[in-house]
């Protein structure tokens, strides 16, 4: 990159509100809606981008000390950004979401599995090659300190296997199937929104064009430094992806729940259905938080180890 793609951007908040109104309408008339997101999208939850002013590659380039993430992973808590995601998935005005990102996020944010694509994996998640078990873990999965080396010391539950940790580094090959499925809903879409990434990484940063080419669909880009897919963008927005998805849902006239919102319905669900005692009830309460002491404060872990929690419960 050079030093002017490195620079960062910023339209004044008129503008910002303008274009999100815009991109609401879009949303509205379109039925096939894919979002692309990058590492832009956690910075503001504590995680180090990598092309950015104080990025990760940026600071290799000039020989500076590199960043690193501000506070321990399980404290990390999905953004604004991830939550606007999350909710319009749920509302069915976003369709599929693909993300380059390895932080888990969004699955911490209550993304369903089946509705994103993690195209360099995912920390919290190790598989089994002999067998194709996918297990996903209450802590980060990578042991190894060898770049090539995903072994993580443990074992498959169901064939003994080993186990290995699903990041994807440079000049690796992408999992046949997170990059089958980005591409299939790629090609479905008719409008991409490209969140929080500069788009230099193929094949992720060809997916958002595919619609833009071969079905003259629509592409809008939100993000702080320039793309190679600008002049292709319908809406270009040179702003913080918080930001932006604060007035955009403001237009759309919906809510965004926080993340510890969100946490606390989903446990007050999970409790209802169970239909626990009040002993029970306040019993489920402490192992939850027992629970997430350790852990990443997760949406999907909590539905993933329901059935551990509940079992503590119970005795």
């Amino acid at each position: 990159m050079s030093e002017e793609d490195k620079k960062e951007y910023k339209e004044n908040l008129k503008s910002i509100k303008k274009k999100a109104a815009k991109l609401a309408k879009l949303i509205r008339k379109s039925k096939y809606v894919v979002i692309h997101t990058g590492a832009g999208i956690s910075t503001s939850a504590g995680i180090p981008d990598y092309r950015g002013p104080n990025g990760l590659w940026t600071c290799l380039d000039q020989n500076r000390e590199t960043p690193v993430v501000d506070k321990p992973w399980n404290l990390l808590e999905p953004t604004n950004c991830h939550m606007t995601i999350a909710t319009l998935l749920q509302r069915g005005l976003v369709k599929h979401l693909v993300s380059q990102n390895t932080d888990g996020l969004h699955l911490h944010s209550g993304v369903p599995l089946e509705k994103i694509s993690e195209l360099h994996g995912n920390s919290n998640k190790e598989y089994c090659k002999d067998c194709q078990s996918e297990y996903f873990r209450p802590f980060r999965c990578r042991t190894s300190r060898e770049v090539h080396d995903h072994q993580t010391g443990r074992k498959c539950d169901k064939c003994g296997g080993k186990l290995y940790d699903s990041i994807i580094n440079f000049g690796e090959n992408l999992s046949e199937k997170q990059i089958n499925s980005a591409y299939l809903h790629s090609k479905k879409a008719d409008l991409s929104i490209v969140l929080g990434t500069s788009l230099r990484v193929t094949p992720a940063a060809d997916l958002p064009m595919i619609n833009v080419k071969k079905q003259k669909g629509k592409m809008v880009i939100v993000n702080l430094q320039k793309t190679p897919l600008d002049d292709y963008a319908s809406i270009r927005v040179f702003g913080r992806t918080d930001q932006f998805c604060f007035y955009l849902m403001r237009e759309l006239e919906i809510p965004v729940p926080t993340f510890k919102q969100a946490l606390e319905l989903r446990a007050k669900k999970r409790r209802e259905k169970l239909q626990l005692t009040e002993k029970e009830e306040k019993k489920q309460k402490i192992q939850e938080y027992k629970f997430f002491q350790q852990t990443p404060k997760s949406l999907f872990l909590l539905d993933y180890y329901e059935e551990e929690i509940h079992k503590k419960t119970k005795k």
